[in-house]
């Protein structure tokens, strides 16, 4: 049986450990290990902060494991054995010190795959794609030494991406994972608008780096019901609120109206219209092709403000005041540009050649011959010596 280990060294939620699936792979022939090297980088106030909001928001893998000094880590690499492929999943960008992580997995000839599921967003303005530029250039700098079998990503920019960052690896082009690809039966009777919660009361990457994103939660809550109050008389429809479950809320804060947690994706299927602000799920929206309003609000902090441009949903539309939406604005953003939605999600969610599913895809690359013998680990060894040089 395949051994396949997914390694992280950055925490793990329970939104992106779902959408990986790692239990799919256990029960479909391989055998599955699930490596937690969080503590290692981060010092455990900060991961409680990042799971405090809400009590299932940790995932916990097949076969997980939770390591917090290196030596049993080298301990259970040294145990694998020659049929064993790694992917890591928080390896593209470098964002913390694991480069000796990689020298381990490569000094032992272990096959690894890294993930660029976050394909970003080309920039427009011209000094924003020199900026672009200089960051993928030091990105590669910094991953030079890195020799991964292979880049599992999304989209004709996503391959544009890794190739830019890792220039002689494999790209396993995949449908994305953020979104559904299939239709979802309704969860909701009738016609209903949605709001794509990311709660200001507790946001788990904010709460890790000790980030303010709004100063007056109270206030936006005030501003965002009496947008739904407007909406609601507009379209005759009322609204859904979809949260993602990274904090469960203790009080009211949407006056009564429906909160659903954990089924974002879905509930956009079926929405009328989406109403949200950067959350990655607003994909879903060119997916289903469902017409979007993103709102932003005078208490929101640079912090919360920076990641606007990063949008995908972006490109389709712009951040409107919460204080400004009057019924023009709600009724423009009905308009759907279904060409440059198609656009998007060639460049950014699915090449138009890939017809595979994400499991049938990864399970062929996979289960394809690994590196095995004397003389092909002997040449792996010898390729990572020149690249250290």
């Amino acid at each position: 049986m395949q051994k396949l280990v997914f390694i992280s060294s950055l925490p793990i939620s329970k939104l992106f450990g779902e959408k990986l699936d790692a239990w799919w792979f256990a029960n479909n022939g391989f055998d599955v290990e699930f490596w937690d090297l969080a503590r290692l980088f981060y010092p455990a106030e900060g991961l409680r902060s990042y799971f405090g909001g809400a009590n299932d928001y940790r995932y916990i893998g097949p076969g997980h494991r939770v390591f917090e000094h290196p030596e049993p880590f080298l301990q259970a690499l040294g145990a694998l054995g020659r049929d064993a492929a790694v992917w890591h999943l928080s390896r593209f960008y470098k964002s913390v010190p694991d480069d000796w992580v990689f020298a381990e997995l490569q000094q032992r000839a272990i096959p690894f795959y890294l993930q660029h599921f976050d394909t970003m967003v080309e920039p427009l303005q011209f000094t924003q794609k020199v900026r672009a530029g200089l960051t993928a250039r030091k990105q590669r700098l910094l991953n030079r030494k890195l020799l991964p079998k292979g880049i599992v990503g999304s989209g004709r920019l996503g391959r544009k991406q890794a190739r830019l960052v890792f220039p002689n690896a494999h790209f396993v082009s995949i449908p994305s994972i953020k979104v559904r690809w299939q239709p979802s039966a309704p969860l909701v009777e009738g016609s209903y608008n949605l709001f794509v919660d990311e709660s200001v009361d507790y946001a788990p990457d904010a709460k890790m780096l000790g980030r303010i994103i709004c100063n007056d939660p109270d206030a936006y809550y005030a501003r965002l019901n009496r947008l739904f109050d407007d909406i609601e008389q507009w379209s005759g429809v009322p609204f859904v609120i979809a949260a993602s479950g990274k904090y469960h809320y203790k009080r009211d804060r949407f006056n009564g109206r429906r909160l659903v947690y954990g089924e974002t994706l879905p509930l956009i299927q079926h929405a009328q219209m989406v109403v949200g602000h950067m959350s990655l799920a607003l994909d879903q929206c060119l997916v289903s092709k469902k017409p979007v309003l993103i709102v932003d609000d005078p208490n929101f902090t640079e912090a919360k403000r920076r990641g606007f441009p990063a949008s995908l949903v972006h490109g389709v539309a712009k951040p409107v005041l919460v204080t400004e939406v009057a019924r023009s604005v709600y009724l423009k953003s009905l308009s759907l540009r279904t060409e440059l939605i198609d656009q998007l999600v060639c460049d950014y969610l699915r090449e138009d050649e890939v017809s595979s599913d994400y499991y049938s895809i990864l399970r062929r690359e996979l289960s394809e011959p690994r590196f095995s013998g004397t003389g092909v680990i002997t040449a792996y060894k010898s390729r990572t010596a020149a690249v250290a040089k």
